[in-house]
């Protein structure tokens, strides 16, 4: 019988899997023995409780696609004649505007990278260089989990980024900081880190981004990463850390096509998103120095 890795595999992208392979485990985990014979209202509850964790509405839906997949993939393999929630959709509203007022400064972005300390002193390396990523670079959580070794030119200091279905392949340059910062953490952290694993797979010996147990690190598992033991309301968020940055180039009257190609945006309209006009910026400022009570 076919095994719902190799479904998967058969059927969805290497980057869609991990997350689908983490969201269907997070299902099963809460289901228990009840999973393989749920009824719509039981996938219905299970929706109910992520609503309880505040997520946000795209990461809802992302959690019924997965669900779906898992009962297609049963009854493909015969352990089920019906689908309980082909037919169930969702219809939070996702707001793709950008909350330009509520990004971080760039000075909140620097004393994060200069004072963050971790839960392990010797992960201090590894997580300052994914946090150098977010920063610098600005690159997604998906990006810098697909970066490898080779990806990384010291010499002329520059970093390749793969592209993927949202963003373009482009070449970015590091800042001095990092170049140092990265040649330790590659020489030291990370040659630790890979000793570690028992049986290094190909995609584990040539990720620059390792986890503790010396395997390719998945980009679900990059915020927990770098906010472990921080306290829910100081938590930084790479999607939030990126559009910051984003912002902040635009704000500072770099070119539009620039700014675009440093995202990796696929179209200018997505770039744009990120303009604060003088107005906005004057009630942003208003709002964080004289609050309104």
């Amino acid at each position: 019988m076919q095994t719902l890795e190799n479904y998967l595999q058969e059927k969805y992208s290497k980057t869609a899997i991990a997350s689908y392979q983490y969201m269907i485990n997070q299902y099963l985990a809460y289901m228990g023995k009840e999973a393989k014979k749920a009824l719509y209202q039981d996938v219905l509850n299970y929706i109910g409780y992520l609503r309880t964790r505040e997520l946000h509405p795209k990461t809802l839906r992302n959690n019924l696609f997965t669900i779906k997949i898992y009962y297609r993939w049963l009854i493909e393999t015969g352990q089920r004649n019906d689908h309980p929630c082909q037919d169930l959709n969702l219809q939070d509203k996702i707001n793709r505007s950008i909350a330009v007022e509520s990004l971080y400064t760039m000075k909140e972005l620097e004393d994060f990278f200069e004072q963050y300390e971790p839960k392990h002193s010797f992960l201090k390396q590894r997580d300052k260089v994914t946090i150098g990523f977010l920063i610098y670079q600005a690159l997604t959580v998906l990006e810098i989990s697909q970066l490898e070794i080779n990806n990384i030119d010291l010499e002329k200091g520059t970093v390749y980024i793969k592209g993927n279905v949202k963003n373009r392949s482009r070449t970015l340059s590091l800042k001095p900081n990092q170049i140092m910062l990265i040649h330790k953490y590659i020489n030291e952290t990370r040659t630790i880190l890979l000793n570690r694993n028992e049986d290094p797979q190909n995609e584990d010996k040539n990720a620059l981004i390792l986890s503790q147990t010396g395997t390719k690190i998945e980009h679900h598992g990059i915020s927990r990463q770098i906010n472990h033991g921080r306290p829910a309301h100081s938590k930084m968020l790479p999607i939030k850390i990126r559009q910051s940055v984003i912002a902040h180039l635009l704000k500072q009257n770099h070119d539009l096509r620039i700014v675009q190609v440093f995202a990796g945006h696929r179209r200018a309209a997505s770039t744009e998103e990120y303009k604060q006009s003088g107005l906005e910026e004057l009630k942003t400022s208003i709002q964080r120095h004289h609050p309104l009570q």
